[in-house]
């Protein structure tokens, strides 16, 4: 039995080796440039330890497989790689990263711009890829609307390279416009995106991601808009009249034939309006008061009011409903010939209304508009009217009197329509009298 195991174990040894029969049948100069092949991976920081480590990988099977048959391309997968162990250095490591990720790149760019969010606000042919979180989409209001945005890429790639032990700088290529899984990733948070950072947009023909400088796809020569602003990354239609202005800095609607920039609003005021308009320094360098929307940026209209603060249209249009006074100095936001009717509308209620003994008040009012005060005036329910500019849009300051004591006060002081009517007619019955009385002893 010894001397069968030994006999065995001499027979084993003594079996020619494959491996060493594969690496004597290589060239010195093959060996050569394999070894510098293997050295320029290692070399190289823009790669991750992952791919440096499949690189080589990939080198030592093209050795053992390209003996074989005399094959010049390594076989991972059922795919050929187009490098092979005869190579130099810099294809060897370049050779994974040029084809097949151009492959890659293209397909990753086909999946983002399908699964990006619809937009409805441009008519492009034309995606963005943002340069905060990577993602694709169709517009930066698309972006600014999304509810949920995948992290910044800054932030992802700090988490990920505090991890990361190469010592190198991953890049991310995001390849779906939303993420696909929420585990793992902190509570989003909402961001903006800067339209002027962006540098590549995706057609949505061909699907090539390209630079943002151009209004022509690369490969399908698609026009990507009828106006484009390579200053703002812009791409629609020519039915709004779009159009740069250097002043605001980006691009507005309207035709350029039809506004005049105001350096002390900061705004594009309409040629017609622009002599007298009520000019005031930083007037849209502020907040929307109803929507807290950003004036100078916003795409929706805006209006000015005759105090001099800007409003949204349609903010001023629902506010209009409810409230006829600015939300910023509580003036009226009319102006005085279009406010005269409901004022009078409302002189006319009070006359008909008249206040009993009991609740009368006597009070000093403020005027909002002209900002003038008056002492002992009648108050009513519905308000009380300015003598100056006849504006209901007053408040009361202050209480003098209330009661019967009051109602007896205000008969003298500030008697109201009826109770003067019928005083006018009482003195003109007692004139008419004494008129009467002259006659007879005449």
């Amino acid at each position: 039995g010894r001397v069968t195991r030994r006999a065995s174990n001499e027979s084993y040894s003594s079996a020619p080796d494959p491996d060493t029969q594969r690496r004597g049948s290589m060239s010195e100069e093959e060996e050569r440039q394999r070894r510098a092949s293997i050295k320029a991976i290692m070399a190289d920081q823009s790669i991750t330890p992952l791919e440096r480590r499949r690189s080589i990988q990939f080198l030592m099977d093209g050795r053992r497989n390209s003996l074989g048959g005399g094959s010049q391309c390594t076989v991972i997968d059922d795919k050929k790689l187009p490098y092979s162990a005869t190579t130099t250095a810099v294809p060897a490591a370049g050779a994974l990263f040029g084809p097949q990720r151009r492959m890659s790149s293209l397909e990753a760019s086909k999946r983002a711009e399908l699964s990006r969010p619809h937009c409805e606000h441009y008519q492009r042919n034309c995606s963005i890829v943002a340069p905060c979180c990577g993602a694709t989409f169709g517009c930066r209001i698309c972006h600014d609307d999304c509810p949920v945005l995948p992290p910044l890429l800054h932030d992802y790639r700090q988490k990920t390279d505090t991890h990361h032990q190469g010592g190198g700088r991953r890049k991310y290529q995001r390849s779906s416009s939303m993420p696909t899984s929420f585990s793992g990733m902190s509570e989003p948070q909402h961001h903006t995106i800067d339209r002027f950072a962006v540098t590549e947009v995706i057609c949505r023909f061909c699907y090539l991601r390209q630079s943002s400088k151009t209004n022509r796809c690369l490969g399908c020569n698609t026009q990507f808009g009828e106006y484009h602003c390579a200053i703002c990354n812009l791409w629609m239609s020519k039915e709004e009249r779009p159009y740069h202005c250097p002043d605001c800095g980006f691009c507005r609607v309207g035709g350029a034939e039809n506004f005049r920039h105001c350096h002390d609003c900061g705004m594009c005021i309409d040629k017609s309006l622009f002599r007298e308009h009520n000019c005031k320094v930083g007037k849209y360098m502020s907040n929307c008061p109803v929507c807290q929307e950003d004036l100078f940026s916003s795409r929706s209209a805006s209006h000015e009011m005759p105090c001099g603060h800007a409003i949204h249209w349609h903010c001023f249009r629902d506010l209009a409903a409810h409230d006829s006074r600015c939300p910023v100095c509580k003036k009226t936001a009319e102006t005085h010939e279009r406010m005269l009717p409901t004022w009078n509308a409302m002189a006319m209620g009070i006359a008909l209304q008249p206040v009993p003994p009991d609740l009368a008040k006597a009070v000093t009012i403020v005027c909002n508009d002209c900002e003038k005060s008056e002492e002992n005036r009648a108050w009513h329910f519905l308000g009380v009217q300015c003598r100056h500019c006849q504006s209901f849009n007053t408040v009361v300051e202050r209480i003098a009197m209330v009661g019967p004591q009051a109602h007896e006060f205000l008969m003298v002081a500030d008697p109201h329509p009826l109770h003067l009517e019928a005083q006018q007619q009482q003195a003109q019955q007692q004139q008419q009298q004494t008129n009467q009385r002259r006659y007879r002893r005449i």
